[in-house]
């Protein structure tokens, strides 16, 4: 049941240009605006999948119990990785087994296999983002949890006077579907290389930066934005030097462009020096991200907000939505009756106010 209205109080008390972002956050939410997508993403960040145990014990059963809670560390080792910044890596506390019960919202254990002393399992584990948020704000550490929108890369190799795009040669293509799957904000789309993608656009179209063409290939794979890559490969001094050249079209991309170069060293192929310099870039292009987009629990707002109801299905449903909001970082009920809630709404902003009303 949707809630009727909402009326903020005092608001010219709360008239800075961040907090009204913030507010006009809180009024879609209050008045049910919030979209089901956007809470579906949230919980995709705060969900690992894929995570592989194998242990041995005494018994199965003893197996078993080691392996779920050394799959849980895991998941949380892989979800720090994702959300929280490079510079507070070091800063994230470790956790024990009762600690973590309390972060987890929920488990899935598949493809289970057993002997009379060896467990096998893959396991999903879902974390509660509202539990994760205060741990990590207690420990004052800072975190994104946007993800971005996803990207189609287009790697462009350049070598012995060529640009190979599509090309069974192209070292640099293979080198980004070499990469492992990545746990990061961003989702990178590495195109098959099928006709389609070659009647869309060409190395060249690629380094001219054809918005055409590129937002043609780009919206056939689902993607909202472009990076474009281009490694040139050149000998020098009986080494070869590999410049990558790369930029980034699309939502939260400014247009950036980056310049990286690697040496071939002896005994490491040109393969797997390419395949490392698309580990490096995808790891940059990441943290970047998560840069633009940190939380920033030093600016605090708060606000009061007189919501109507319609029963007590709407005071759940308004809780629940505004615990599933970064900004949100406590909601206070004050008053309640059967008509209408008074709810202080205490909250923070992002680093990158404009990433979010990208977002948005």
């Amino acid at each position: 049941m949707p809630l009727t209205s909402v009326k903020i109080l005092d608001p010219v008390r709360f008239a800075t240009s961040a907090f009204l972002l913030a507010a006009r956050g809180f009024l879609a939410i209050i008045i049910a605006l919030y979209p089901l997508s956007a809470a579906a993403q949230l919980s995709a960040v705060y969900t690992i999948a894929d995570v592989q145990v194998d242990e041995t014990a005494e018994s199965a059963s003893a197996a078993r119990d080691i392996a779920l809670q050394k799959g849980q560390a895991l998941a949380y080792q892989r979800l720090m990785d994702r959300i929280v910044s490079l510079a507070d890596r070091t800063k994230v506390p470790a956790v024990q087994t009762a600690q973590l019960l309390q972060l987890v919202s929920g488990l899935e254990v598949g493809e289970e296999k057993t002997s009379s002393v060896r467990y096998l399992a893959q396991m999903t584990v879902r974390f509660s983002a509202s539990a994760v948020r205060r741990h990590l704000r207690n420990a004052g550490v800072r975190f994104a949890e946007t993800q971005s929108k996803p990207l189609i890369v287009l790697p462009v190799y350049r070598a012995q006077a060529t640009l190979q795009l599509w090309d069974t040669g192209n070292l640099w293509l293979k080198a980004w579907r070499d990469l492992p799957p990545s746990d990061g904000l961003i989702r990178l789309i590495v195109p098959k290389g099928e006709t389609a993608d070659i009647a869309d656009i060409s190395p060249e179209q690629v380094i001219a930066g054809n918005l055409e063409q590129i937002r043609s290939i780009a919206g056939r794979y689902g993607a909202e934005g472009a990076l474009l890559t281009i490694a040139s490969v050149s000998q020098g001094r009986g080494e070869k030097v590999i410049e990558v050249s790369t930029s980034r079209l699309g939502p939260g991309g400014d247009d950036r462009i980056s310049v990286q170069s690697f040496v071939s060293t002896k005994g490491t192929s040109l393969e797997q020096i390419l395949v490392s310099a698309a580990n490096n870039l995808r790891r940059e292009v990441v943290e970047t991200w998560k840069q633009d987009n940190l939380l920033n629990f030093d600016d605090h707002r708060e606000l009061l907000a007189e919501a109507e109801l319609r029963g007590l299905p709407d005071l759940i449903s308004l809780q629940k939505k505004l615990e599933a909001v970064s900004l949100v970082e406590k909601a206070e009920l004050v008053r309640l009756s059967l008509k209408s809630a008074l709810i202080r709404l205490r909250s923070v902003s992002y680093t990158h106010l404009r990433a979010h009303e990208t977002e948005a």
